[in-house]
């Protein structure tokens, strides 16, 4: 099989000149807005010095221990058509492998919230926000031996690189507004997020592969969150290229979706279809919410298919039996599912009034929810002050 490397970074930076008539001088390109995350409002009192009377203290606790070897990964699915039947021994093995990534994202939503919402103790969590991500960033965390694993490996290592890499971006945009890093600590974090988006935009690279392996390329959940994850840490990188790529794949998913808006990659996933569905909309739900943050629009057709795949995910949700009929699988309705439509329902509310209304009614009792590969602060989004 013909393989091309996937260790070199994409992006090679040119400098382009315009010269006009015989001035024979650069004329640099005008400058472009600052790339905004998809949230920044943090309440007053986390900007506060020392403890508010009776607050309880922030305790920073010893940093999680970075995951550096992604070698060697593999699936928790039973071999089948539709790789929808977890197996128990397989998913164990694997939560044990990578059981410092989810301590980890744990942790920064602790610490998130305890910025946010700790009277006076914002610095603190702050600080241990940037603390944490430090130890990861100074390993070269999620790096290491990536290129020691088969096909489906080696896109499991990239995938768990990204979600990871989502819940450190989340923290690191809080940190920043609490109280903004020293550069000592800030050069290496952000060294550390340019080496993991290029792994990701590496992967996600049309290269030759064998026929087998061939599904892992196209549009699907695994490629909106890695446009996801490279789209948060491009604006704490504040690179258009990276930023861009991540837009570029945004628009490509929404000009795929169909008129029902059922995802079809994610609907031939058997058992497991509702829960795909869902899943892939909470990387287009992050993907969106970074476009409107800072000013790019979907066309019409990308508005009414973002809709049409929102809708068709909140319906399936309350009458699963539907989708039940549909693929010819009994479907699983967890709450945790709809974690997008708090993250969504701010665009909604703008450009489609009454899909805002539904998704909301859905949402409310819900709240507050939590996803761990999203991991934000869902009260602190831009825009959504009125979904409380």
């Amino acid at each position: 099989m013909s393989m091309v490397s996937r260790k070199a970074g994409p992006f090679n930076f040119t400098v382009s000149w315009f010269f006009s008539g015989l001035l024979l001088f650069a004329t640099p390109a005008a400058a472009e807005p600052p790339l905004r995350y998809l949230f920044e409002s943090v309440p007053a009192n986390t900007q506060e010095d020392g403890s508010a009377k009776g607050a309880r203290p922030f305790v920073c606790s010893v940093p999680v221990a970075p995951l550096v070897d992604m070698s060697k990964l593999f699936g928790f699915y039973k071999p089948s058509q539709t790789q929808s039947e977890v197996d128990p021994a397989a998913m164990k093995a694997y939560v044990k492998r990578l059981w410092p990534t989810g301590a980890v994202t744990k942790k920064m939503l602790e610490m998130m919230e305890a910025a946010l919402d700790m009277p006076g103790q914002g610095r603190n969590a702050a600080n241990c926000i940037i603390r944490q991500m430090r130890v990861w960033a100074s390993a070269d965390a999620l790096l290491g031996s990536v290129e020691d694993n088969d096909p489906l490996g080696h896109r499991q290592a990239v995938l768990v690189g990204g979600w990871t890499s989502i819940s450190f971006s989340n923290a690191y945009a809080v940190a920043e507004e609490v109280s903004p890093p020293a550069s000592s600590a800030d050069v290496p974090i952000k060294a550390w997020f340019a080496k993991l988006s290029d792994m990701i935009v590496a992967e996600f690279t049309p290269a030759p592969r064998e026929r087998k392996y061939a599904w892992l390329d196209g549009n699907s959940n695994h490629r909106y969150w890695a446009a996801a994850a490279v789209g948060l840490m491009a604006v704490h990188l504040q690179d258009r290229k990276r930023f861009n790529w991540s837009m570029d794949i945004l628009k490509s998913a929404l000009d795929e979706v169909p008129e029902d808006g059922g995802l079809p990659r994610e609907l031939a996933r058997g058992g497991r279809a509702l829960k795909y569905q869902n899943f892939a909309m909470d990387a287009i739900a992050i993907l969106v919410r970074l476009a409107d943050a800072n000013d790019i629009a979907l066309d019409a057709d990308q508005e009414k298919k973002l809709q049409s795949a929102a809708g068709f995910a909140a319906t399936m949700y309350l009458h699963p039996e539907q989708l039940e009929t549909r693929t010819g699988y009994r479907q699983e309705v967890e709450p945790g599912m709809v974690t997008w439509i708090d993250v969504l329902l701010p665009h909604f509310k703008h450009r489609d009034p009454e899909l805002a209304e539904k998704l909301d009614a859905i949402a409310k009792p819900l709240r507050p929810m939590t996803n761990t590969f999203i991991a934000l602060p869902s009260t602190r989004l831009i825009g959504d002050e009125d979904t409380k």
